[in-house]
């Protein structure tokens, strides 16, 4: 059967499902059951499938659709095996788990657990319980006496992005890395898991990148340019350049059951009487990937603002990021019915759906860069949606002076029940505390806008549903979106509405209302924070803080200047393993990547010495200031 009439039929089976007299399903739930059809993983068959529904959809709303091609450094798994031994003596396993997989088979099928950039090969060692798997677990190891050189650490999930992991286990001398959820975070010790509940099954696994993104996003063959069309010249890394900057270790994530298995056999802090041996063929080869953009002309064509969120997937990825992708169709739908009865946006509109985010930011950021300086000219704000349905209750992250912006929208969209607007019930579920935006690290598509190109980003998102443990997982799928997580769609409807009133309010402003005194009172409050920090200090948090407080009341005062706090502070300010970053208020923590740290040249001066930080100070002190005339 072709995969349209497999499409049509379970189309068609699925929506005979529900009763005759029930209220008909809204349209997102038909486009899950689509988009979530099969895994779409970059790089294979599913992907490009993904990217011909994205487009189709897109251009029967009335925009215009381009599909932007690159070819691209890419790690997909070939073949894996994982065997533990009872000691380093015995020869016949006591347990063997194997994988396959043909990333070029037509439909590729299901992705197995993998950690995309793993190195190949094959390692044997002891096993040691780290913890985590962060400094401070190894740093704990070795006052205790434990040597993990030539080990298999044998990590946790959490606390911080995995390929941090990997670059711990890497420096402390381990030889490979095995990764695992403990079921009281994702599994059964929270409820019931699939099928009769949402929690992930002991046997299932969370699959993701350990790609170092922290340190730089993007086809790490091309760090801080765009990869080339198919067919165009390519300028790359050499091979062992590149080579260099990718994870060093066999890296496997597994299910609980066999962690509890090893874990079985461990002895206290110690390595106890088990060895496991690591086989891994995931070969780092060139493939071709595809952004889709879309885009709705505006009454102006100076500035755009635009949304997107990944379209590729860990296997069938109904919530990560179906949810994202959805949202924006629908929103991109909606949009096209206004124009339908005359209306039409003050400024350009896109909408992206990018693909290989999953393998480490890719799409976005080579998008990004190979567009750099028509972006800082042009765009005006970005707004990421990723896994950003689970439930109908709004929040928001993003950069500092958008609140305004998010509060004027989010105050015209009302809550399912009709009872207040969504901002009005986000500030009444902070009990009192005013709603205000966290800082957004390297977790997703936002980080080539906001920390490479000094764009201000938003992240909508929507919670509050039952918690599930599917991240990564086989099961994220449409069944469990339909049963668990958003059961009457409302929560995917919602988000479409709120992108909608989103767009409209960034678009309708000049540089997206973006507000730099209201950015300048925030990084006012992280400057004094910093005085809690010992490197930093009072005094020197007391001269930043009033930097930013002198800044926030000049730009208040000469608003009319349309000075862009984020544009006049747009630098170079690091070398070697982040020279990709340039925004000098935040970046994506070293030692988590999913969280942020304020002022990393700050911090990076601090590395240096007393003098280089008093310099780099002085340097931040000035340009901040200087914002305050206006000029």
């Amino acid at each position: 059967m072709s995969f349209t009439a497999l499409l049509a039929c379970t189309l068609a089976i699925s929506l005979r499902q529900e009763p005759a007299s029930a209220t008909p399903a809204p349209p997102s739930r038909a486009l899950m059951l689509e988009f979530a059809l099969e895994p779409r993983l970059a790089g294979t068959s599913g992907s490009l499938q993904g990217a011909k529904i994205a487009a189709r959809h897109f251009e029967a709303a009335g925009w215009q659709v381009e599909l932007d091609e690159r070819v691209v450094l890419l790690s997909l798994l070939r073949s894996s095996r994982l065997a533990l031994f009872a000691d380093a003596a015995a020869k016949e396993p006591i347990v063997e788990r194997s994988e396959r997989f043909d990333p070029d088979a037509l439909p590729a099928g299901d992705i197995p657990p993998f950690n995309a950039w793993t190195a190949s090969g094959k390692r044997r060692g002891k096993v040691v319980d780290v913890g985590f798997g962060l400094r401070a677990d190894y740093e704990r190891l070795a006052s205790a006496g434990v040597d993990v050189r030539g080990a298999v650490a044998l990590a946790k999930y959490g606390r911080a992005y995995r390929g941090v992991k990997e670059q711990c286990a890497s420096e402390f001398g381990c030889v490979g890395v095995l990764l695992y959820s403990e079921s009281s975070a994702d599994g059964g010790e929270k409820g019931a898991v699939w099928p009769e509940g949402p929690w992930k099954p002991d046997w299932d696994v969370q699959r993701g990148s350990i790609l170092p993104v922290e340190s730089a996003p993007g086809d790490p063959s091309t760090p801080g340019w765009g990869s080339p069309r198919p067919g165009e010249s390519a300028r790359r890394l050499e091979p062992s350049a590149c080579d260099a900057r990718l994870p060093k270790l066999l890296c496997l994530p597994i299910g609980v059951r066999d962690a509890r298995a090893i874990l079985s056999r461990l002895d206290g802090l110690g390595p106890g009487p088990i060895e496991v041996e690591l086989e891994i063929d995931a070969p780092r080869d060139l493939r071709t990937i595809r952004n889709v953009i879309a885009t709705l002309p505006g009454e102006s064509h100076q500035e755009f603002v635009i949304a997107g969120g990944h379209r590729d997937s860990w296997v069938r990825g109904a919530n990560d990021n179906g949810g994202g992708g959805v949202a924006l169709i629908r929103a991109a739908q909606l949009l096209g019915e206004r124009v339908a009865t005359g209306w039409k946006p003050a400024r350009d509109l896109r909408i992206a759906l990018w693909d290989a985010e999953e393998l480490g930011l890719i799409g976005s950021t080579e998008w990004g860069e190979a567009n750099a300086e028509m972006l800082r000219r042009e765009c005006a704000a970005y707004v990421n949606c990723d896994a950003s349905v689970g439930g109908t209750q709004f929040a928001a992250s993003g950069s500092p002076g958008m609140l305004g912006a998010i509060e004027r929208a989010t105050s015209r969209v009302r809550t399912v029940d009709g009872a207040s607007s969504l901002w009005e019930d986000w500030s009444k579920r902070l009990n009192g505390r005013a709603p205000d935006l966290g800082l957004p690290g390297a977790g997703s598509d936002h980080a080539v806008f906001a920390h490479h190109l000094a764009i201000p980003v938003v992240e909508p998102g929507f919670g509050g549903a039952p918690g599930a443990g599917q991240y990564h997982t086989t099961f994220d799928d449409f069944a469990l979106i339909d049963r668990f997580i958003d059961p009457t769609w409302a929560g995917h409807e919602l988000a479409a509405r709120t992108l909608v009133e989103l767009l409209v309010e960034l678009s309708s402003l000049p540089r997206a209302g973006f507000d730099s005194a209201e950015a300048a009172w925030a990084f006012a409050a992280h400057a004094r924070a910093l005085g809690h920090e010992a490197w930093f200090g009072e005094a020197r948090a007391a001269r930043l803080t009033s930097a930013f407080e002198e800044a926030a009341r000049g730009l208040l005062e000469h608003r009319e200047r349309g000075v862009h706090l984020y544009r006049a502070l747009d630098r170079e300010f690091a070398s070697g393993a982040r020279a990709w970053f340039r925004n000098v208020l935040w970046a994506p923590s070293i030692e988590n990547g999913y969280s942020a740290e304020t002022f990393p040249s700050l911090r990076a001066a601090a590395k240096l010495g007393e003098d280089a930080l008093e310099l780099e100070l002085a340097r931040l002190e000035r340009d901040v200031r200087a914002l305050a005339g206006g000029d």
